[in-house]
């Protein structure tokens, strides 16, 4: 099996963690402000990287240096205080299927840094399936919906809509993770692990979050435990999908594996349609412009 079918079947299995994820996050959500409930699922996510790095590479952050460790801590202070907080916001105001749908538009913007910055190359095929992921994005942001939100959530000052709000968080998120995507694969490969950097990722963003919402916990409100806990199962999936994607990215290019993580709209909103149905109702608009986004990574991958 060559290296980069395996780095395609790690994206496709961090676009698997990633949908379960998110349907896991729309369960605990509403009953949680934004930045605790990204500081809960920081901390699932770290405890479960931390156990896979004791059990598959202990020593891999001591081969790193410094200036790498670093950078990785750049990233997760982008990835998790920038990027995952404002999905997390996205996803209560708009629901998770068109926040998730929208956010299949990150190709575009990675494919585009990684030609300026890593001299990678974007082929005629591959630009057609980006188009296709801009169309589909573009179908999903027209949809009329309605989507419950917890009081915290809501817009109170009606100087910006619900639904604007909602899809400038999910394209911010999607820059950021872009962004976060290149840094990335400039980082791994040689000594430096993909399993190391992901713990070292996610350490910086646990610790930078736990500062920021100390005081959300202590004084704001009461959590239920209902809700921790699946805000924490979100963690440890999107953490999970996080693993792999750098994993992905140790093997193959930014241009191809970045559009492959785009089939995550469908495989989310199968999953919504069985487990989200009192909770989110899916139009025929989110439907058609997430098999659109979804072909577009198809061809992706054929064009490769």
């Amino acid at each position: 099996m060559s290296t980069v079918l395996i780095g395609i079947l790690f994206a496709l299995g961090a676009s698997l963690s990633w949908a379960s994820g998110s349907i896991a996050l729309r369960f605990g959500i509403a009953g949680m402000r934004i930045l605790p409930a990204t500081a809960v699922s920081l901390f699932g996510g770290l405890l479960y990287v931390l156990a896979v790095n004791l059990i598959f590479d202990p020593g891999a952050i001591g081969r790193i240096e410094s200036s790498v460790f670093f950078a990785f801590a750049l990233i997760g202070c982008l990835q998790f205080l920038g990027g995952r907080a404002l999905y997390y916001r996205g996803v209560g105001l708009i629901g998770v299927g068109r926040a998730t749908a929208l956010g299949g538009g990150t190709p575009i913007i990675a494919s585009l840094l990684a030609v300026l910055f890593l001299g990678e190359i974007i082929t005629t095929p591959l630009a057609s399936g980006i188009l296709a992921v801009v169309i589909g994005g573009a179908i999903i942001v027209s949809d009329d919906f309605d989507t419950t939100l917890a009081p915290h959530q809501s817009n109170s000052n009606n100087f910006i809509s619900q639904a604007k709000l909602g899809f400038i968080s999910i394209i911010a998120s999607s820059i950021v993770y872009s962004v976060v995507q290149v840094l990335a694969k400039s980082l791994i490969g040689g000594e430096v692990s993909a399993l190391a950097g992901t713990l070292i990722t996610l350490g910086s963003g646990s610790f930078v979050l736990l500062l920021a919402t100390t005081k959300n916990f202590k004084r704001n409100y009461d959590v239920s435990r209902h809700d921790l806990l699946w805000v924490f199962v979100a963690g440890a999936l999107g953490s999970n999908g996080l693993m792999l994607n750098f994993l992905a990215l140790e093997r193959a290019p930014v241009v191809l594996i970045t559009p492959i993580i785009g089939i995550t709209p469908l495989i989310t909103l199968v999953m919504a349609a069985i487990f989200l149905r009192q909770l989110e109702k899916l139009t025929f608009k989110v439907i058609f412009g997430s098999i659109i986004v979804v072909a577009g990574v198809i061809l992706v991958v054929l064009a490769k």
